[in-house]
């Protein structure tokens, strides 16, 4: 019987020992709310990504219904037929003829 009740007050004593350390070591910590995250990105405005802006972006844009990746398909398939040609470049000749299939339709 004494055997049990000298286990039992030193699994009480480490308990207490671990408690006591764990407390600790938490009430040392900082708080996550009060260090700001990426402050240098949070002064700044956010800038209008040029190649995405424009007339003849929004034409493909409303041609392929608003979705994104297409557009993006459309425009890295035409600099593949002429690896030369930059991205604006190739938007504004993807408007073009998007605009010169409508009028042979209509």
């Amino acid at each position: 019987m004494t055997e049990f009740l000298i286990l039992l007050l030193l699994a009480g004593l480490a308990a207490g020992v671990w408690f006591l350390r764990h407390h600790r070591t938490h009430a040392k910590t900082p708080e996550r709310d009060s260090t700001p995250y990426a402050t240098h990105t949070q002064v700044r405005g956010v800038e209008a990504q040029s190649h995405l802006t424009g007339a003849a972006f929004g034409q493909l844009l409303k041609a392929a219904h608003g979705n994104r990746q297409r557009v993006e398909q459309w425009i890295v398939n035409e600099q593949r037929h002429d690896p030369m040609l930059r991205r604006d470049a190739a938007i504004e000749r993807l408007a073009r003829r998007l605009e010169r299939q409508a009028r042979e339709t209509a």
